[in-house]
């Protein structure tokens, strides 16, 4: 039975709606900017990896059902599986179990900091897995980033103190940006084999959940559901924005403009994260704040602007 497929208008509607690879980059940036805030609430309900399972449940389900509609080819070479299994334990498994875990243990705005090292992760291993030869331009606004958030962040950095706890959500922190990076560059592989964005977004997340739901159950995780709203809420954003949302805008601008340049949404990101809890949370703002909110849109224009980039798709 043939699947059934959107009105022409919508599908237009789409291909113009993701056609912009500024829209794509502020889409990933805005969404994942109001995450860090997001997650804390997913902390009052089950075990972390339980919450993540549960997320990527609900994320594989919505891309899968994407997917049909936009009748995308989902039938691959077992190759390719091998590429979407390590893609899916990265970017939608061990990444998001770190952070989570991280974000126990530390502030957000530390989790946030170790996210911004996303940026270098992703100019090694293109360069290291891709041989991609990386414009000096890409590398100025990536360390113009870093010193923004830095910048943004110092009063925190200032008063972090040896304490266990704090030094294991920084250690959860690293970890986390690792894999995602690693995610990214497997992502970045699905490029070259031509799979679309929606297919490889689910094949990985079909085989984030399966990795999480084995983690839970050798862990022997308790599976419990009697939660207030507000963790419910905050689960269906997070599932729906921040994955479904989020993920196939971010590997769609992967493809587009290379893992190195797209990274740099995790800078712009914690600087929207400061948006956001000065709007909700009555954060102050301070000189520090000003000058690297600066330093990351400086870092991000000069980002963008680099010409003939090599890691764009021909």
């Amino acid at each position: 039975m043939a699947s059934p497929t959107f009105p022409k208008n919508i599908s237009q509607s789409f291909g113009h709606l993701f056609s912009s690879n500024l829209f794509l980059f502020f889409t990933c940036a805005g969404i994942w900017g109001s995450t860090w805030i997001v997650i804390k609430y997913q902390l009052i309900g089950p075990d972390p990896v339980v919450s993540v399972l549960y997320r990527f449940v609900i994320s594989t389900t919505l891309m899968f059902l994407f997917t049909y509609f936009m009748q995308q080819r989902l039938r691959y070479p077992i190759r390719y599986h091998w590429v979407f299994l390590f893609q899916g334990t990265c970017n939608f498994s061990i990444n998001y179990i770190f952070t989570y875990w991280a974000e126990q243990h530390a502030p957000s705005a530390l989790v946030a900091t170790t996210f911004t090292l996303l940026v270098a992760y992703n100019i090694i291993g293109m360069k290291v897995f891709y041989k991609k030869k990386i414009q000096p331009m890409v590398y100025l606004g990536a360390f113009l980033g870093i010193i923004g958030v830095i910048f943004i962040f110092s009063n925190e950095l200032s008063h972090f103190k040896n304490r266990s706890s704090n030094i294991m959500g920084l250690a959860f922190g690293l970890i986390a940006t690792f894999f995602a990076s690693s995610g990214n560059i497997l992502a970045y592989k699905n490029h070259l084999n031509k799979v679309p964005v929606s297919a490889a977004t689910f094949w990985g997340m079909f085989y984030g959940t399966l990795v999480t739901l084995f983690l839970a159950l050798v862990q022997n995780r308790e599976f419990t559901f009697h939660f207030p709203p507000t963790y419910w809420l905050s689960l269906l954003y997070l599932s729906i924005f921040g994955t479904v949302i989020a993920f196939g805008a971010y590997f769609t601008l992967v493809g587009r403009i290379g893992a190195e340049r797209a990274g740099y949404t995790s800078i712009l990101s914690p600087v929207i994260a400061v948006i956001l809890s000065m709007l909700l949370e009555n954060l102050q703002l301070t000189s520090y704040l000003v000058i690297g909110l600066l330093f990351c849109l400086f870092g991000n224009f000069i980002t963008l602007r680099s010409k003939n980039n090599p890691s764009s798709s021909s």
